[in-house]
């Protein structure tokens, strides 16, 4: 009988020994951090509201054609005043409203040699989102100074030759006299969704410190000189193109459009009689 020995030698390892096993686990918290950074960012966006765009545009006078000429962009405001002393509204007539600094408070010395009554006048226009007064709300106002580039010629002493002097027409463009032409508004319509104004007109009269209404046709050719709707003869449309960035005025009584190659006309408004 043959006896066999079989020997084995194990080596026990003298460190730690690992086995990867790999099975997935879904932890429930996973991705919470993103979650409260998102919690964050709502809770900070409802407390201070979200960053709104409020920097302004510049919206320039649409162009139009007066063939053979193409491309104008020139438009003119002309304001009237009314001539007669007696202020007999329901007797005058258009012709009554001229175009003059003459015709209104000031005389031709003070516009001449531009003295502090003729310099700190200013004709004043009024943007409103309405043109019902109980509810509407002034966005913005352009100011025109009293000072002008055109003139008529008048007399302001029996011993000196007759002089030139400014009157109330201001003819404004992309060159030339700017003050006035541009209209600035939010490039951001989210902000306030207005594109749409209706303009309203004032001189005020720095020599006696009032301001004048101005109406969009002469009084005197109205059937009742006094009692007629203001919300069309005190207003006149402003509509802002946001694709091209320019605006175009409208009159209110025809719905056509206005300061196409012809001034834009004001004319004051005379008060019923006291």
């Amino acid at each position: 009988m043959t006896l066999v020995n079989n020997n084995y030698r194990f080596i026990l390892p003298k460190t730690d020994q690992a086995i990867d096993i790999p099975i997935e686990i879904k932890w429930d918290f996973h991705g919470r951090n993103d979650s409260i950074e998102i919690y964050e960012e709502e809770v900070v966006e409802e407390i201070i509201g979200s960053p709104k765009d409020y920097e302004i545009t510049r919206f320039g006078h649409d162009y139009y054609d007066i063939p053979p000429l193409i491309n104008l962009s020139e438009i003119i405001y002309r304001f009237n005043f009314f001539t007669l002393l007696d202020v007999d509204v329901p007797g005058s007539s258009a012709s009554d409203w001229v175009c003059s600094f003459t015709a209104a408070t000031l005389d031709g010395y003070e516009v001449y040699y531009q003295t502090k009554q003729f310099k700190n006048s200013f004709f004043k226009l009024d943007f409103y989102d309405t043109t019902i007064t109980t509810t509407q709300k002034n966005y913005f106002t352009i100011i025109l100074s009293s000072d002008g580039p055109r003139t008529e010629n008048v007399t302001i002493s029996p011993v000196v030759s007759n002089v030139d002097i400014t009157i109330p027409e201001y003819p404004l463009d992309y060159i030339g006299k700017k003050e006035g032409f541009f209209v600035y508004w939010l490039r951001d319509r989210s902000v306030i969704n207005l594109n749409t104004f209706y303009m309203t007109a004032k001189f005020f009269d720095a020599k006696n410190g009032q301001f004048i209404k101005m109406m969009t046709v002469p009084q005197g050719i109205l059937p009742e000189k006094y009692l007629f709707p203001p919300e069309i003869y005190f207003y006149k449309r402003l509509d802002l193109d946001y694709n091209n960035y320019t605006y175009k005025i409208y009159d209110l009584l025809t719905g056509t459009r206005e300061g196409v190659g012809t001034p834009i006309n004001w004319y004051e408004y005379v008060n019923p009689p006291q």
